[in-house]
């Protein structure tokens, strides 16, 4: 099975695609990834940052179907710049089903035992849905296929009280928080504050600097802001080896048959 890093937020146009995005590139420069862009909010974003073509290619041709498999996601994958990297494009113009209906099809296609991909890096998009039943069951689901869990949070006043809140109520399993510094680090210290008060049980394990400007700037690019700081401080690579020897001897054994 390929190692599952997971990414999620609680509401749209909180950077976790761009998160996502960054980190599956940083881990293409020395690892296969596969890419899954899996927000059911029909947006794309994916495609659209870094600035490709989905060929008529992506979860618009999975989504209906009753298991998704290995290589389901491998035939709707399109190129990208690196060349260790493929990228399932998201859901364009067409409202995906609830998270816990995604994962049951993934599961039972065993989506992400695929031969020769280090990493899967899947973007969940928004937990919230209108087919949503229930926040805790959602972030559950994510959590059962996912070896790490993150969940991107930013630091503007409103939006921090609005996560906290949903976060609270939810009560994600596996989920590490990744915080998302717009005000250049002015509030850092009572956003941690906050973040340890009304999540103990939820690890704030980085921050990210925020800059809209070169957010902009990435995506008028097409390349994402460099994450190699944070996949270092996270230690991506050295906790995933135990799942990437397998992987790796796998790739041996097929090239010896």
């Amino acid at each position: 099975m390929s190692y599952v890093i997971g990414f999620y937020g609680v509401k749209d146009g909180q950077g976790v695609t761009t998160t996502a995005v960054g980190m599956a590139c940083e881990l293409a420069r020395r690892h296969t990834v596969l890419f899954l862009d899996a927000d059911m909010s029909g947006t794309g974003t994916a495609v659209d940052l870094l600035q490709l073509d989905p060929e008529g290619r992506g979860m618009n041709n999975l989504i209906g179907a009753r298991s998704i498999t290995a290589g389901d996601l491998l035939a709707q994958a399109v190129g990208t710049p690196f060349p260790k990297m493929g990228l399932v494009p998201g859901l364009i113009a067409v409202c995906g089903s609830a998270l816990p209906r995604l994962v049951e099809q993934l599961q039972g296609g065993s989506a992400f035992q695929i031969q020769g991909v280090e990493f899967v890096v899947v973007d969940f998009g928004a937990v919230a849905h209108p087919e949503q039943r229930s926040l805790r069951q959602a972030v559950t689901a994510i959590a059962s296929v996912s070896h790490r869990l993150f969940a991107v949070i930013r630091d503007d006043p409103a939006l921090l009280a609005r996560n906290l809140q949903v976060l609270k109520a939810a009560l994600p399993p596996k989920t590490e928080l990744l915080l998302l510094e717009s005000r250049r680090g002015a509030i850092r210290r009572p956003a941690q504050e906050a973040v340890r008060l009304r999540l103990p049980d939820l690890p704030l394990v980085g921050s990210i600097a925020w800059d809209p400007a070169g957010a902009m700037h990435a995506a008028d690019s097409g390349k994402p802001p460099p994450m190699g700081e944070l996949v270092r401080r996270l230690q991506i690579t050295e906790r995933a080896q135990p799942v990437l020897v397998q992987v790796q001897g796998g790739q041996q054994a097929g090239t010896r048959a």
